[in-house]
């Protein structure tokens, strides 16, 4: 397994992963899996994780605003493919994604996630994050086997102890 970053030809692979993460209804708010050039637009910092020449997860940073009070604050998204979990990939992915983030200066890390997806929210605690509160009803489903439904979110954050000081 090698940690490398995304390269256009993982597309395919990238937003495939992210459309299994999506049908289950507690990944995302989002409707349509992840494009290329969202992805490498709207994320500075992305990984992908290879075993065996195909990509099995990735992982992610995308700026929380552009203004500049807020340059060093950013959102992670960490998704696992179908055959790859339960071999502590998450884990290895989010790990380096903070270690990057912080050689680069993010300050702050958050992750927004649904109370249901628990292992989720066992991932980011495992990695330094910390429970901030949760956002009631924060937004409506309108896809997928949740569809209709108003949703909590778990707001999660961690406060680099190198970056930002």
């Amino acid at each position: 397994m090698i940690l490398r970053p995304p390269r256009p030809m993982d597309a395919m692979e990238i937003t495939a992963i992210h459309a299994e993460g999506l049908a289950t209804g507690h990944a995302s708010f989002r409707a349509e899996p992840i494009g290329w050039k969202d992805f490498h637009d709207g994320h500075p910092l992305a990984l992908v994780a290879e075993d065996r020449g195909i990509v099995v997860g990735w992982a992610a940073l995308a700026p929380t605003s552009p203004r500049d009070t807020y340059a060093g604050v950013g959102e992670v998204s960490t998704y696992v493919g179908a055959q790859a979990v339960g071999r502590g990939l998450g884990r290895s992915l989010l790990s380096r994604l903070i270690t990057d983030s912080e050689a680069q200066g993010w300050w702050t890390l958050v992750a927004q996630i649904f109370p249901e997806n628990r292992a989720s929210i066992a991932l980011h605690r495992a990695c330094g994050f910390d429970i901030v509160g949760t956002r009631a009803r924060l937004g409506r489903m309108t896809h997928g086997p949740m569809t209709g439904q108003w949703r909590d979110v778990t707001m999660m954050e961690r406060r680099s102890a190198v970056a930002g000081r």
